[in-house]
């Protein structure tokens, strides 16, 4: 699924909201359906192994897919999600946006909500 001139331009300006998101538990997913991840994940998993130098079974990690992944608190729509100890999100406008779903891979492999550590750009370009 190519990624659209608007989908870009969209993801560029949601790319900050995500970094809030995946870490906090105030999201609320909408219209959520298991997500069998796409074989390119398996890539960028490996990839972010990589970077991070943590080992971590790319099988423990349950993903989602969702219509939007809306913070409760501000009203506004995500990118992605992480929720320990392995659950992913990934809002379906962006299941091939490979900084997104990076960005919460990241996550899973450090076991972290924070965003202080540099493996997020480093990592994920975000």
């Amino acid at each position: 699924m190519p990624i659209s001139p608007r989908h870009s331009l969209r993801a560029i300006l949601l790319v900050p909201l995500a970094i809030y998101a995946c870490g906090e538990s105030s999201f609320e997913p909408v219209d959520v359906q298991p997500l069998i991840p796409p074989p390119v994940y398996r890539t960028w998993w490996s990839e972010v192994a990589a970077c991070t130098g943590v080992t971590a079974p790319f099988e423990q990690v349950t993903w989602y897919e969702a219509s939007q992944l809306i913070d409760r608190e501000t009203g506004r729509d995500h990118v992605g999600a992480w929720k320990p100890p392995h659950t992913i999100y990934i809002h379906s406008d962006y299941l091939l946006y490979v900084a997104g779903v990076k960005h919460e891979m990241v996550h899973e492999q450090l076991q972290t909500r924070d965003h202080r550590t540099e493996a997020f750009l480093r990592c994920a370009g975000v």
